[in-house]
């Protein structure tokens, strides 16, 4: 059996974000793992990754093209490594092990295990052909697909009707975003802030019942 140490809660499944919980996201080391100069790396994570319209390529009303564009025009001497780094981030990333280990003890023990991510469509397209765990899903809701981002309300019901079997009294949405647990929480979820690539199991109680 899987609880939750905080309040020994039983549960029937989990629900996982994907990047800093399933797999890693550090723009800056991505970039300097890339080759791109180390004194370039803080503008370009500004302009590119830390942008207020990367949310809406999140959501899959912009597209990677889109994300180029604004950067480049924010820094047109940096079109070169903008292009480069946009063009393979995708590859950089790779599973937290600790994580995903976790997923596959949790299935064994008979929980259903699902993702609800802010992921834009063609880097899912990429991760789903990359990373196997996420062939072995129950179920999954894109942001980029779906065209709501957490924490908007309305993703965390499309989930919950996608997916009835889920009880949310009984599911733990696990996010390292702050607001993306409060709106689980609102719908009904336990929810766990887990720290960037923090370790799940510690915050869980499993036994062998």
């Amino acid at each position: 059996m899987f609880y939750l140490k905080e309040n020994h809660v039983p549960l029937s499944a989990l629900v996982f974000d994907l990047g800093n919980v399933l797999i890693d996201y550090d723009p800056a080391r991505f970039m300097f793992e890339l080759g791109i100069p180390q004194e370039k790396i803080p503008r370009l994570v500004e302009i590119i990754d830390g942008r207020e319209e990367w949310a809406e390529y999140d959501r899959g009303v912009l597209t990677s093209k889109d994300i180029a564009a604004l950067a480049i025009r924010d820094e047109p001497l940096l079109r070169k490594e903008i292009t480069y780094y946009l063009k393979h981030r995708d590859e950089q990333f790779s599973a937290l092990k600790h994580n995903v280990s976790l997923l596959y003890r949790a299935k064994e023990a008979g929980l259903k295990v699902y993702l609800l991510s802010n992921c834009p469509e063609d880097s899912f397209a990429y991760f789903r052909r990359h990373f196997i765990f996420l062939q072995d899903l129950d179920g999954a809701v894109i942001s980029g697909e779906i065209k709501i981002n957490k924490p908007d309300p309305a993703i965390f019901e499309y989930l919950l009707k996608n997916y009835p079997e889920i009880d949310p009294a009984h599911t733990l949405f696990i996010d390292d975003v702050a607001a993306n647990c409060k709106g689980g929480a609102k719908a009904g979820l336990l929810t766990l802030n887990l720290p960037a690539a923090g370790v799940i199991e510690d915050y869980l109680e499993i036994t062998e019942d």
